[in-house]
């Protein structure tokens, strides 16, 4: 009986896709191609490229390293102004801090899409951060708010929860000047530890190509082979068997993304007439994607919130310390 349970508990993690992945790191290890840039690791950034609409992707050990190399190669210097939503992950605006820059932090109302400051914020402001929470893109018609009254503003996309949600038929991290999401374990995209960018801008490619990504060869500039060997901000690549994981996962995406759709749609419609409840308004359930930290829903009773813990696990908001 004791085996029977055993092997109903470990059922959810034993199928096709595991093991071939399992197999490949052991082929990968044996092989010693579990370094720097092995040709698995290339074909998960061309792939990611290709995914969301880019001309390029470069992958790191995390978001928030990938985060500080898009602040480095963008030139924010200290002083430097950045329109970023409360809801933001902590280490992204630490980053922010380190370089000396300023936060200035925009509240979000219960849709989780950014409100818009006084007109002199935006006009002073020098970048604006967009983070899509919860799988829910944010929405395009106030960025482009933003951007009449300042059109000099650059904008960069935190992606690490939306991956895979859409914006006007272009998909989140396809907009602005360069955008990054983290491929931590729970992500959608799952590299145990990793991060990207996204950037059509080459110039933006190559200065982080040289920045962290140490003795990397360079596809488009043989002249950066020499600065990438200097490390200007140290080694932040990715461990390639990451990569193996994270490319599973790219592949399975899609399918993933439709199945937690619908999944949403039916909660919506079942929990909508509660007045204690307040869900986000999704416009379509085919724009959102990727679903990091599940469901997001503004209870305002206690009594309805000790009655859905009877059925659902309840994760309160945690960042707000910084």
């Amino acid at each position: 009986m004791k085996l029977i349970i055993f092997f109903l508990k470990i059922k959810f993690y034993i199928n096709l896709k595991s093991i071939f992945n399992s197999t490949l790191l052991f082929f990968y290890n044996l092989k010693k191609e579990n370094t720097k840039y092995p040709k698995y690791l290339l074909k998960l950034e061309k792939k990611l490229a290709t995914y969301f609409g880019v001309k390029y992707a470069l992958t790191f050990s995390n978001g928030t390293t990938a985060f500080t190399a898009i602040l480095y190669a963008i030139g924010v210097k200290k002083n430097s102004k950045i329109l970023i939503s409360k809801m933001s992950f902590p280490s992204v605006i630490s980053s922010i801090l380190r370089l000396g820059a300023q936060p200035i932090f925009l509240n979000f109302d219960e849709n989780l899409q950014i409100e818009k400051p006084n007109q002199k914020i935006i006009q002073n402001a020098n970048y604006l951060l967009i983070t899509h929470a919860f799988g829910i893109p944010q929405n395009i018609q106030l960025i482009n708010e933003y951007l009449k009254i300042n059109p000099n503003l650059k904008i960069i996309e935190d992606n690490s929860h939306s991956q895979g949600a859409i914006i006007n038929q272009i998909k989140t991290g396809a907009f602005g000047i360069a955008s990054f999401m983290s491929m931590q374990g729970g992500k959608a995209i799952n590299a145990g530890e990793g991060g990207v960018v996204l950037t059509n801008d080459m110039k933006i490619y190559n200065r982080m190509h040289y920045l962290m990504h140490l003795n990397r060869k360079s596809n488009f500039d043989k002249n950066l082979d020499q600065l990438s060997s200097i490390g200007f901000l140290g080694k932040g690549r990715m461990s390639p068997l990451g990569a193996i994981g994270a490319l599973s996962d790219l592949n399975d995406l899609d399918n993933r993304n439709n199945k937690i759709r619908k999944k949403y749609k039916i909660i919506y419609d079942s929990l909508k007439l509660i007045p204690d409840l307040k869900f986000p308004y999704i416009n379509d359930f085919e724009n959102t994607g990727g679903y990091h930290y599940g469901l997001p829903v503004f209870i305002h009773s206690k009594e309805t919130l000790d009655l859905i813990k009877n059925y659902f696990k309840i994760n309160n908001y945690n960042w707000p310390n910084l």
